[in-house]
């Protein structure tokens, strides 16, 4: 039997700046899960998928107020884009972060990063 996938939006912790670490890696798992769940579907459709996904988890966030002022208002977009760096332009996924949320996740992780450094 399987374990339960454990969500950082259940975790007692998920609030204030813990809650944008744990947004973080829920947001990469939600994207993995649901292109994984859609492989067989054409792209558009897993692109689809994917952004209902990520919609619902932010709403998540809002709905347990990990940090309304990080979460409240915010969007996140998904999109397809050439990667031209490889020479065929197999698209990639990008995501559009709202601007407040994007600052704050980078902060958080700027924080984790001095923190490492210094154990």
């Amino acid at each position: 039997m399987s374990k339960p996938e454990s969500w950082g939006f259940l975790h007692p912790e998920c609030h204030g700046q813990n809650a944008l670490l744990f947004f973080s890696w829920d947001l990469a798992k939600t994207i993995e899960q649901q292109f994984k769940l859609h492989a067989d579907s054409p792209v558009s459709t897993q692109l689809f998928e994917a952004q209902k996904a990520v919609d619902r988890l932010l709403n998540q966030y809002v709905q347990i107020q990990a940090n309304p002022k990080a979460f409240e208002g915010q969007s996140i977009t998904l999109k397809l884009e050439p990667d031209t760096g490889d020479g065929q332009a197999t698209p990639v996924l990008a995501l559009q972060t709202s601007p407040e949320l994007e600052a704050l996740i980078l902060e958080m992780q700027s924080q984790l990063q001095a923190t490492r450094s210094v154990n």
